[in-house]
């Protein structure tokens, strides 16, 4: 008796065991699917007029100018308006990161922390971290670790078939001390899946 016991509880902890191993084969196999139907998605990212960005010490300017600023009436290297449009084509919703990647000179770089940044929508609507009284500088932004030289400006989700329009001015502040020295900062503005 004791015998049929023993060897029905093995048969239990048999089906048991066979049973949880089924189920995370099946969880495995799902899992691994969605990260491949994911690893296949894309961001489509188009620029209105370019992505990079070219900024020189010529002429500082305050913030209230450079949140306005539409993109023409000042010399270049005064002031950047860039316009660019996320799209997700893909079947389900994406996150993605907008970051700027900073561009080498041959001239010596203005100091981060006097390159200012303002974020819109289309409608010149400031998004998240950019609607306080404070202008953040390429300084403030977050490097990210697994690409040097590079910085969070945003991030965000869209769903599929959504499209988003952004604006980024950028400018030198009014408190750099202007210089004879030719100084210059550049950056690339870029998007990826998170």
């Amino acid at each position: 008796m004791e015998k049929l016991n023993n060897i029905h509880i093995l048969k239990t902890i048999s089906i048991v065991f066979l049973s949880l191993l089924a189920l995370f084969l099946v969880i495995a196999i799902f899992i691994t699917l969605d990260g491949y139907k994911k690893r296949n998605y894309k961001l489509d990212i188009k620029y209105i007029n370019g992505n990079t960005v070219e900024l020189s010490n010529k002429l500082p300017i305050s913030d209230e100018i450079g949140k306005s600023y539409k993109g023409t009436g000042v010399e270049k290297g005064i002031a950047e308006y860039k316009e660019f449009i996320l799209s997700n084509k893909n079947e389900g919703k994406i996150n993605y990161e907008i970051y700027l990647t900073k561009t080498h000179n041959k001239n010596k770089d203005i100091r981060s922390n006097y390159i200012k940044l303002y974020l819109t929508d289309d409608s010149n609507n400031p998004l998240k971290n950019f609607d306080k009284k404070q202008m953040i500088s390429y300084y403030d932004l977050f490097a990210l670790n697994d690409k040097p030289g590079s910085k969070l400006l945003y991030n965000g989700t869209l769903s599929s078939g959504e499209s988003k329009t952004f604006i980024l001015r950028s400018w030198v502040s009014d408190t750099y001390m202007i210089s004879s020295e030719s100084e210059r900062f550049g950056f690339d503005i870029e998007a990826r899946l998170k």
